[in-house]
Protein backbone atom coordinates (compact mmCIF):
# COMPACT_ATOMS: atom_id res chain seq x y z
CA UNK A 1 0.00 0.00 0.00
CA UNK A 2 1.60 2.95 -0.96
CA UNK A 3 2.20 5.39 1.74
CA UNK A 4 0.83 9.02 2.03
CA UNK A 5 3.19 12.26 1.64
CA UNK A 6 3.67 13.51 4.84
CA UNK A 7 2.13 16.91 5.71
CA UNK A 8 4.71 19.69 4.82
CA UNK A 9 5.77 21.57 8.23
CA UNK A 10 3.97 25.03 8.47
CA UNK A 11 6.13 27.76 9.64
CA UNK A 12 4.52 30.69 10.97
CA UNK A 13 5.42 34.20 10.69
CA UNK A 14 4.84 36.15 14.27
CA UNK A 15 4.90 39.48 15.19
CA UNK A 16 3.55 42.52 17.54
CA UNK A 17 2.01 45.72 15.85
CA UNK A 18 4.21 48.71 16.63
CA UNK A 19 1.94 51.19 15.08
CA UNK A 20 -2.05 50.87 15.50
CA UNK A 21 -3.42 50.38 11.84
CA UNK A 22 -5.72 48.05 9.97
CA UNK A 23 -4.96 44.40 9.71
CA UNK A 24 -4.73 44.82 5.78
CA UNK A 25 -1.75 47.26 6.37
CA UNK A 26 0.49 45.69 8.83
CA UNK A 27 -0.02 42.24 6.58
CA UNK A 28 1.10 43.72 3.33
CA UNK A 29 3.86 45.08 5.03
CA UNK A 30 5.07 43.02 6.89
CA UNK A 31 4.90 40.12 4.32
CA UNK A 32 6.58 41.96 1.82
CA UNK A 33 3.39 41.86 -0.66
CA UNK A 34 2.81 43.46 -3.76
CA UNK A 35 -1.13 45.40 -3.25
CA UNK A 36 -3.80 45.56 -0.43
CA UNK A 37 -5.78 43.15 -2.45
CA UNK A 38 -3.29 40.16 -1.81
CA UNK A 39 -3.16 41.31 1.88
CA UNK A 40 -6.89 41.53 1.97
CA UNK A 41 -7.24 38.15 0.08
CA UNK A 42 -5.12 36.49 2.76
CA UNK A 43 -6.82 37.80 5.38
CA UNK A 44 -10.31 36.77 4.10
CA UNK A 45 -9.33 33.37 3.61
CA UNK A 46 -9.14 32.98 7.50
CA UNK A 47 -5.03 32.68 7.17
CA UNK A 48 -4.53 35.19 9.47
CA UNK A 49 -4.46 35.31 13.44
CA UNK A 50 -4.71 38.30 16.01
CA UNK A 51 -3.93 37.67 19.75
CA UNK A 52 -4.07 34.29 18.22
CA UNK A 53 -8.15 34.78 16.90
CA UNK A 54 -8.69 34.23 13.21
CA UNK A 55 -9.68 37.80 12.11
CA UNK A 56 -11.21 37.56 8.40
CA UNK A 57 -12.29 41.47 8.40
CA UNK A 58 -8.97 43.04 6.78
CA UNK A 59 -10.03 46.38 7.84
CA UNK A 60 -9.74 45.76 11.29
CA UNK A 61 -8.08 48.03 13.33
CA UNK A 62 -4.92 46.12 14.93
CA UNK A 63 -4.01 47.40 18.47
CA UNK A 64 0.03 48.56 19.40
CA UNK A 65 1.24 45.52 21.28
CA UNK A 66 -1.04 42.82 19.71
CA UNK A 67 0.57 39.66 18.11
CA UNK A 68 -0.29 38.76 14.24
CA UNK A 69 1.13 35.84 12.48
CA UNK A 70 0.32 33.84 9.37
CA UNK A 71 1.78 30.91 7.64
CA UNK A 72 5.27 31.46 5.53
CA UNK A 73 4.03 30.31 2.83
CA UNK A 74 0.85 29.76 0.45
CA UNK A 75 0.71 26.32 1.14
CA UNK A 76 1.00 26.63 4.57
CA UNK A 77 -1.65 29.72 4.78
CA UNK A 78 -3.73 27.17 2.52
CA UNK A 79 -3.61 24.55 5.21
CA UNK A 80 -4.35 27.16 7.76
CA UNK A 81 -7.38 28.38 6.07
CA UNK A 82 -8.88 24.86 5.75
CA UNK A 83 -8.43 24.24 9.59
CA UNK A 84 -9.11 27.42 11.07
CA UNK A 85 -11.20 28.03 13.71
CA UNK A 86 -14.50 30.33 12.77
CA UNK A 87 -13.73 34.22 13.07
CA UNK A 88 -15.17 36.22 16.10
CA UNK A 89 -15.40 39.48 16.57
CA UNK A 90 -14.93 40.40 20.21
CA UNK A 91 -18.65 41.32 21.77
CA UNK A 92 -17.64 44.75 22.77
CA UNK A 93 -16.21 45.94 19.08
CA UNK A 94 -19.44 47.26 17.21
CA UNK A 95 -18.54 50.89 15.56
CA UNK A 96 -22.37 51.70 16.35
CA UNK A 97 -24.32 53.00 18.10
CA UNK A 98 -27.04 50.34 20.01
CA UNK A 99 -30.65 52.61 20.00
CA UNK A 100 -32.90 49.51 21.43
CA UNK A 101 -32.14 46.00 21.86
CA UNK A 102 -33.83 42.82 23.40
CA UNK A 103 -34.15 38.94 22.62
CA UNK A 104 -36.21 39.35 19.14
CA UNK A 105 -35.12 42.94 17.90
CA UNK A 106 -32.02 44.75 17.87
CA UNK A 107 -31.74 48.79 15.89
CA UNK A 108 -28.49 50.28 15.49
CA UNK A 109 -27.83 53.71 13.75
CA UNK A 110 -26.20 52.71 10.54
CA UNK A 111 -23.48 55.55 9.84
CA UNK A 112 -23.67 57.08 6.37
CA UNK A 113 -20.48 55.63 4.26
CA UNK A 114 -21.66 51.77 5.60
CA UNK A 115 -23.01 49.49 2.92
CA UNK A 116 -26.11 48.26 5.12
CA UNK A 117 -25.55 44.31 3.78
CA UNK A 118 -24.55 42.58 0.91
CA UNK A 119 -25.11 39.09 -0.76
CA UNK A 120 -21.26 39.29 -1.34
CA UNK A 121 -19.16 37.98 1.69
CA UNK A 122 -15.95 40.09 0.75
CA UNK A 123 -17.90 43.23 1.83
CA UNK A 124 -17.62 44.18 5.02
CA UNK A 125 -20.93 45.76 5.73
CA UNK A 126 -22.81 47.21 9.71
CA UNK A 127 -25.17 44.03 8.81
CA UNK A 128 -22.03 41.55 9.07
CA UNK A 129 -20.28 43.29 12.11
CA UNK A 130 -23.76 43.28 13.77
CA UNK A 131 -24.28 40.23 13.32
CA UNK A 132 -21.30 38.97 14.62
CA UNK A 133 -21.20 40.60 17.74
CA UNK A 134 -24.82 39.42 18.32
CA UNK A 135 -23.12 35.48 17.91
CA UNK A 136 -20.39 36.79 20.30
CA UNK A 137 -22.76 37.53 22.73
CA UNK A 138 -24.12 34.48 22.72
CA UNK A 139 -21.05 33.18 23.14
CA UNK A 140 -19.93 34.89 25.94
CA UNK A 141 -22.93 34.68 27.74
CA UNK A 142 -23.51 30.75 27.33
CA UNK A 143 -26.34 30.61 25.23
CA UNK A 144 -27.09 28.51 21.90
CA UNK A 145 -26.56 30.54 18.66
CA UNK A 146 -29.27 31.96 16.89
CA UNK A 147 -29.55 33.05 13.33
CA UNK A 148 -29.24 36.73 12.40
CA UNK A 149 -31.29 38.26 9.59
CA UNK A 150 -31.08 42.29 8.92
CA UNK A 151 -34.86 43.58 8.10
CA UNK A 152 -34.82 47.45 6.49
CA UNK A 153 -32.16 48.25 3.65
CA UNK A 154 -30.66 51.61 3.70
CA UNK A 155 -28.40 53.48 1.01
CA UNK A 156 -24.64 53.51 1.87
CA UNK A 157 -24.39 57.14 1.79
CA UNK A 158 -27.59 57.74 4.03
CA UNK A 159 -28.03 57.39 7.66
CA UNK A 160 -30.42 56.47 10.20
CA UNK A 161 -32.17 53.49 11.95
CA UNK A 162 -31.07 49.90 10.90
CA UNK A 163 -33.47 46.50 12.18
CA UNK A 164 -32.33 42.69 12.78
CA UNK A 165 -33.80 39.76 14.23
CA UNK A 166 -33.26 36.71 15.26
CA UNK A 167 -36.01 34.88 13.93
CA UNK A 168 -36.88 34.42 10.21
CA UNK A 169 -41.00 34.42 10.89
CA UNK A 170 -40.53 38.33 12.52
CA UNK A 171 -38.48 38.87 9.69
CA UNK A 172 -41.02 37.85 7.41
CA UNK A 173 -43.92 39.51 9.29
CA UNK A 174 -42.10 42.82 9.53
CA UNK A 175 -41.20 43.06 6.28
CA UNK A 176 -44.85 42.21 4.92
CA UNK A 177 -46.05 45.13 7.13
CA UNK A 178 -43.24 47.69 6.70
CA UNK A 179 -45.40 50.17 4.38
CA UNK A 180 -47.76 49.74 7.31
CA UNK A 181 -45.61 51.28 10.10
CA UNK A 182 -44.52 54.94 10.93
CA UNK A 183 -41.53 56.65 10.03
CA UNK A 184 -39.70 60.17 10.44
CA UNK A 185 -37.20 61.55 8.44
CA UNK A 186 -34.95 64.33 8.35
CA UNK A 187 -33.91 65.96 4.94
CA UNK A 188 -31.24 68.23 4.49
CA UNK A 189 -31.95 70.92 1.91
CA UNK A 190 -30.66 73.37 -0.37
CA UNK A 191 -33.45 76.18 -0.10
CA UNK A 192 -36.19 77.50 1.73
CA UNK A 193 -39.47 75.87 2.95
CA UNK A 194 -42.62 77.16 5.21
CA UNK A 195 -42.56 76.69 8.19
CA UNK A 196 -44.94 73.12 7.91
CA UNK A 197 -47.12 72.18 5.54
CA UNK A 198 -47.39 68.59 3.79
CA UNK A 199 -46.30 67.11 0.35
CA UNK A 200 -48.56 65.29 -1.87
CA UNK A 201 -47.31 61.53 -2.77
CA UNK A 202 -46.38 61.45 -7.14
CA UNK A 203 -49.29 60.04 -8.98
CA UNK A 204 -48.83 56.35 -10.22
CA UNK A 205 -49.98 56.39 -14.17
CA UNK A 206 -53.67 56.50 -14.81
CA UNK A 207 -54.17 58.54 -11.09
CA UNK A 208 -55.91 61.71 -11.26
CA UNK A 209 -54.55 62.80 -8.15
CA UNK A 210 -52.92 60.86 -4.40
CA UNK A 211 -54.67 60.95 -1.33
CA UNK A 212 -51.23 60.23 0.28
CA UNK A 213 -49.86 63.16 2.02
CA UNK A 214 -46.11 63.47 3.83
CA UNK A 215 -46.90 66.09 6.56
CA UNK A 216 -43.18 68.19 7.37
CA UNK A 217 -42.44 70.84 9.64
CA UNK A 218 -39.18 73.40 9.27
CA UNK A 219 -36.63 72.06 11.86
CA UNK A 220 -34.16 74.61 10.94
CA UNK A 221 -32.78 77.59 8.49
CA UNK A 222 -29.81 79.13 7.76
CA UNK A 223 -31.00 80.97 5.14
CA UNK A 224 -29.30 78.56 1.93
CA UNK A 225 -29.81 75.74 3.58
CA UNK A 226 -33.29 73.65 5.52
CA UNK A 227 -33.58 70.96 7.76
CA UNK A 228 -37.05 69.28 7.45
CA UNK A 229 -38.62 66.81 9.83
CA UNK A 230 -41.11 64.75 7.33
CA UNK A 231 -43.23 61.96 8.54
CA UNK A 232 -41.91 59.73 5.27
CA UNK A 233 -39.60 56.24 5.49
CA UNK A 234 -36.68 56.15 3.01
CA UNK A 235 -39.18 53.85 0.65
CA UNK A 236 -41.22 57.22 0.60
CA UNK A 237 -38.04 59.91 -0.51
CA UNK A 238 -38.81 59.63 -4.29
CA UNK A 239 -42.75 60.19 -3.60
CA UNK A 240 -41.22 63.31 -2.01
CA UNK A 241 -39.09 64.52 -4.64
CA UNK A 242 -41.56 66.48 -7.05
CA UNK A 243 -43.12 68.77 -3.67
CA UNK A 244 -39.65 69.82 -2.92
CA UNK A 245 -38.73 71.01 -6.38
CA UNK A 246 -41.78 72.70 -6.21
CA UNK A 247 -40.80 75.01 -3.64
CA UNK A 248 -37.19 75.14 -5.45
CA UNK A 249 -35.61 72.89 -3.38
CA UNK A 250 -33.39 69.81 -3.41
CA UNK A 251 -32.09 66.70 -1.26
CA UNK A 252 -28.44 67.53 -0.75
CA UNK A 253 -25.80 64.58 -2.03
CA UNK A 254 -29.54 62.84 -3.69
CA UNK A 255 -28.97 63.54 -7.46
CA UNK A 256 -25.97 64.28 -9.51
CA UNK A 257 -27.89 68.03 -9.49
CA UNK A 258 -27.75 68.10 -5.78
CA UNK A 259 -25.58 70.40 -3.88
CA UNK A 260 -23.22 67.91 -1.62
CA UNK A 261 -21.42 69.94 0.94
CA UNK A 262 -21.73 66.66 3.39
CA UNK A 263 -20.16 63.91 0.78
CA UNK A 264 -22.77 62.02 1.78
CA UNK A 265 -27.06 62.52 1.01
CA UNK A 266 -28.52 64.63 3.23
CA UNK A 267 -31.18 61.92 4.39
CA UNK A 268 -31.41 60.46 8.11
CA UNK A 269 -34.07 58.21 8.89
CA UNK A 270 -34.62 59.31 12.43
CA UNK A 271 -37.49 57.56 14.16
CA UNK A 272 -39.82 54.02 13.38
CA UNK A 273 -42.59 52.78 15.06
CA UNK A 274 -42.80 49.16 14.85
CA UNK A 275 -45.52 46.22 15.56
CA UNK A 276 -45.78 42.72 15.57
CA UNK A 277 -49.43 41.25 16.16
CA UNK A 278 -47.70 37.79 16.80
CA UNK A 279 -45.48 38.68 19.72
CA UNK A 280 -48.31 41.61 20.78
CA UNK A 281 -45.09 44.14 20.53
CA UNK A 282 -44.83 47.41 19.57
CA UNK A 283 -41.32 48.94 19.26
CA UNK A 284 -40.28 52.86 19.03
CA UNK A 285 -37.18 53.86 17.90
CA UNK A 286 -35.64 57.33 17.88
CA UNK A 287 -32.44 58.97 16.98
CA UNK A 288 -30.82 62.43 17.39
CA UNK A 289 -30.65 64.72 14.51
CA UNK A 290 -26.89 64.42 12.72
CA UNK A 291 -24.63 66.28 13.82
CA UNK A 292 -23.28 66.87 10.22
CA UNK A 293 -26.77 68.32 9.65
CA UNK A 294 -26.46 71.14 12.24
CA UNK A 295 -23.14 72.32 11.12
CA UNK A 296 -24.50 73.19 7.26
CA UNK A 297 -27.12 74.99 8.75
CA UNK A 298 -25.84 77.43 11.35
Amino acid sequence: MAQSSPRPKLVIRRWIAEIEAPLHALVRSEMGLGSTTAARNIIRGGAVRVSDEVVKIPSTVVKVGQEISTPESKEGRKLESAAGAKSIRPADDLPFEILYQDDDLLCYLKPAGWVNASPNPRVDTSFTRVKEYLIAKDSEEGRPEKPVHFVNMLDKDSSGIAVVVRDLGLRRRLQENWPKFRFETYLLLRGEMPEDGEFSARRKPGEKYSAKKFPFRRMRSGGKYTILKVQAGLQEIPDILPGLRHHDCMVCGLGTDAPDPLGRQGVHLFRAVMTDDLLDAMWEVKTRMPKEFLKVVK
